[in-house]
């Protein structure tokens, strides 16, 4: 009976002992303070012109002069937009004037690049329609990235992203505001999803458990304005105050304000990091570098960007890196009351 008890006893210590040599290095990840890099960035379109230089010159020209400082990033994000495949695709809304389609070749060129989380909810997912937006979520994925906001349907469009960095979940979310009812998905439909605070509050529940930080994406706001509306503001106010960690902006091609509220970061928008515009501000934006201690963030920091050649993106230095700094001071001024607030955020 004794040698029962204690053979009964070595078994379960030993067994205890083997579920805690193989559970404990990843349930104290989470707390023992290794540090995450996030690094996101704003629009990025290899269509129309940058295309056909991309054809020319090979797919990694136009990032000649940014390559290093990604190389730090555990989480690097943009807003892609444009779908894949080719230019002889069919348009799916022919009346539109704007078409963004880039080579297949390009998601080697993002996965050498280091992006591993990409957001598909724009007004130009479904220029090429839906077999279009399908086949680049799959070239995508097959190269080890990540991408949310689009699909097939309207569920598959509202999957989030998930991707776990040293312990610590990061949940992506995306929504667009688009020119037609024909760019949202459906129950059955093709294309992105819609900006409404009811889904996206459904979906930060659905989320909140599941992961640690919660990343929403939004295609918003008005082109080329340099302070988001007041809608937007609430809008914001609202997603951060239903459980999002963060907010990144894009559409407006230009950067606008960087707001801290509760704590928490909303990039209204990030601006155009690659993209063939010449309109005023569109060759100034900013990676926006996030540094978390485990899932609390630790340090803010912004780095400028500028333009080679008008469209190719380079670091900021001299005086348009001052150039920029103070423009982003300037119109983040306003959405921060409190000065300690634009300190916090690297302004």
């Amino acid at each position: 009976m004794n040698k029962t008890i204690r053979k009964s006893s070595l078994i379960l210590f030993v067994s205890l002992f083997i579920f805690l040599f193989i559970c404990l290095p990843f349930a104290s990840s989470k707390e023992d303070g290794q540090t995450i890099t996030f690094i996101a960035v704003g629009d990025i379109m290899m269509g129309r012109h940058i295309g056909k230089v991309m054809k020319r010159r090979g797919d990694l020209y136009p990032f000649m002069n940014f390559t290093s400082p990604f190389k730090e990033a555990d989480i690097l994000f943009a807003n892609l937009e444009s779908t894949l495949g080719d230019e002889n695709d069919k348009i799916y809304f022919p009346d539109k004037p704007y078409n963004f389609i880039a080579p297949l070749t390009v998601s080697k060129t993002l996965k050498y690049l280091g992006f591993n989380v990409l957001s598909l909810a724009n007004n130009h997912a479904m220029d090429y329609g839906a077999d279009s937006i399908v086949r680049t979520g799959k070239e995508l994925a097959e190269k080890g990235i990540s991408s949310f906001g689009a699909g097939r349907t309207l569920d598959e469009a509202r999957r989030p992203s998930i991707i776990t960095k040293k312990g610590v979940a990061f949940g992506f979310l995306g929504y667009s505001n688009g020119h037609s009812s024909g760019v949202y998905a459906s129950g059955g439909k093709a294309g992105v999803v819609p900006t409404e605070l009811k889904i996206i509050k459904e979906d930060i529940m659905k989320l909140k458990g599941k992961v640690d930080l919660i990343v929403v994406s939004l295609h918003w706001g008005i082109e080329y304005e340099k302070y988001p509306t007041m809608k937007q503001r609430e809008l914001a106010h609202m997603i951060i105050d239903s459980g999002a960690d963060m907010i990144l902006g894009h559409h407006p091609h230009v950067m606008q304000g960087l707001e801290l509220y509760k704590g928490k970061i909303i990039a209204y928008s990030l601006g155009n990091f690659l993209f063939d515009q010449r309109h005023k501000g569109t060759d100034e934006s900013f990676m926006l570098k996030l540094k978390y201690r485990g899932d609390k963030l630790d340090e803010i920091s912004l780095g400028p960007v500028d333009r080679f050649q008008s469209f190719y993106p380079r670091p900021a230095t001299g005086e348009a890196r001052r150039k920029i700094m103070k423009g982003l001071r300037e119109i983040s001024a306003p959405l921060n009351p409190d000065p300690s607030a634009l300190q916090r955020l690297g302004l």
